[in-house]
């Protein structure tokens, strides 16, 4: 048994359409479509990278974002040598990966990519280090040494640099992985990443004519593998997979938290230095280390933000009773992302769909460069958690699954079907309801473990379930207050 699995970054489910994905669309008819499956948190491509390749949310990995604090530097998690820097201080991962596992047993992974430089090392940790095939597409030569690998790829053409839309970047990706099955025989887990559609959601929008013009042509790269697995591969036994690492809400309004706790006379910026008490990172979800955790000053920059209308749900570190650090939040393990890389405060920016003066159904707050009306991610809303994943081959059923699943759950169910242990850092289980030879594929109960916290006359509420002793993430929302006896307001 073998597994092919494609990513389409920042593909939406809903956004399957018979005229604009007919390749998907009739993947979904005859595979098992996940129909409740979510992306892990924070819903950024780096944190998604190393969920998918550890079966961990990044309360294992530590890849707690794009771009997050350590040692109180700047870690940019798109440059793989920025990535490398966490080695000096432990384990830039610190959980077991698919290919480590796949290694260890005399196992290979084929990558493919063309998504950031360190999103591919992440993806494919432990199986570029040793040897394994790895075309990073925009320089295959930085991550492998495999002599297939330098052969094939001094065949083809220097790709456009920063192509925006990655047009010719994402069939780089299906050329390559065409001209490997012509040399050499495929091993047992091929992971081929294709940077759209999220580019063009950032750049247009997911609405935009030119963003469904680029998600045709991401179905028509699928559709060319699609039909070699139509062929050859089913017959084969390679099972196929299709997925995305996150979804998109759209930019409604845009704010600058940076701006506001400047103007408030906090000391911050984007590393901590002797002039700098707290440092931030800020997308759609903003973290903030501060110098000193015990004082006053944590609790009083929190008080000058929860007022504010585009302050979300809200996390801090864990006290050693359980506890969170900072009253009126929750406990970052709420979601999965207690680390000690962790910000000693979290939160997403939230929702502006009834405030935003576009009345966009699914508007965000966004701290960042790209403008209203464009897609993002990062955040808890159920459109940014929002993921693809269809199931085909001959080790899967057919049809749709309703039972909860996320991107955790992934690398589980391949270890599994290749009878390779899963390791003890993987949070995700394996999908059984997916398998055909699982007898336990019955429907178990979905308990609702929704948590609350009120402050300044809201509620900030995030939906999980309880499945199978693991908890999914739904969304959150933030409304007003009905206070009741049990009602704490506070900020």
């Amino acid at each position: 048994m073998r597994f092919v699995i494609v990513v389409l970054d920042g593909l939406r489910p809903d956004q399957l359409d018979e005229a604009v994905t007919p390749n998907l669309a009739e993947l979904s008819k005859i595979g098992l479509r996940l129909a409740r499956h979510t992306s892990s948190f924070p819903s950024e491509t780096r944190v998604s990278s190393a969920a998918l390749a550890t079966g961990g949310h990044c309360s294992a990995h530590g890849i707690i974002g794009n771009r997050f604090l350590a040692n109180g530097r700047s870690v940019d998690g798109s440059s793989l040598s920025a990535l490398l820097t966490l080695g000096s201080y432990g384990s830039v991962l610190t959980a077991t990966t698919i290919g480590e596992v796949l290694a260890a047993h005399g196992r290979a992974m084929l990558s493919i990519g063309s998504q950031s430089q360190g999103s591919f090392g992440l993806s494919s940790w432990g199986s570029w280090q040793m040897g394994a095939p790895a075309f990073w597409v925009h320089a295959p030569s930085e991550f492998s040494n495999n002599a297939a690998v330098r052969r094939i790829a001094s065949t083809f053409p220097t790709l456009p640099r920063d192509e925006r839309p990655a047009l010719a970047t994402i069939e780089r990706v299906t050329d390559l992985f065409f001209s490997f099955l012509s040399e050499e025989a495929l091993p047992e887990v091929s992971l081929l990443w294709l940077s759209e559609p999220d580019i063009a959601y950032h750049m247009f929008g997911l609405q935009h004519r030119a963003a469904h013009q680029v998600l045709h042509e991401v179905d028509r790269q699928f559709g060319r593998i699609f039909a070699w697995w139509t062929e050859k591969g089913k017959n084969e036994g390679v099972q196929l997979i299709a997925a995305s690492d996150h979804g998109h809400a759209t930019i409604g309004e845009k704010v600058s938290v940076l701006d506001h706790l400047q103007r408030s006379g906090f000391k911050v910026g984007h590393e901590l230095t002797a002039e700098v008490d707290a440092a931030i990172t800020a997308q759609r979800t903003v973290n903030i280390w501060v110098r000193d955790r015990e004082g006053h000053f944590l609790t009083e920059l929190y008080h000058s933000l929860c007022t504010e209308p585009w302050f979300g749900a809200a996390f801090s570190r864990s006290r050693a009773d359980g506890s969170p650090l900072i009253a009126n939040t929750l406990p970052l393990s709420t979601v999965m992302a207690e680390h000690q890389r962790s910000a000693d405060l979290s939160f997403v920016l939230a929702d502006c769909c009834a405030a935003n003066r576009h009345g966009l159904p699914d508007a965000v707050y966004y701290d960042g460069p790209y403008p209203i009306g464009a897609g993002m991610h990062g955040g808890l809303s159920a459109q940014e958690l929002s993921s693809l994943c269809i199931l085909a081959g001959h080790a899967f059923r057919s049809g749709i699954l309703a039972a909860p699943t996320s991107i955790v759950d992934l690398a589980p169910t391949i270890l599994a079907s290749l009878g390779l242990p899963v390791p003890s850092t993987a949070y995700g289980r394996v999908i059984d309801e997916a398998l055909r030879d699982r007898e336990d594929a019955g429907q178990h109960d979905v308990e609702d473990a929704s948590v609350s916290i009120a402050y300044s006359a809201r509620r900030a509420t995030v939906f999980r379930e309880l499945y199978r002793q693991r908890l999914y993430l739904r969304g959150a929302t933030v409304g007003q207050l009905t206070e009741t006896k049990n009602d704490q307001p506070g900020c």
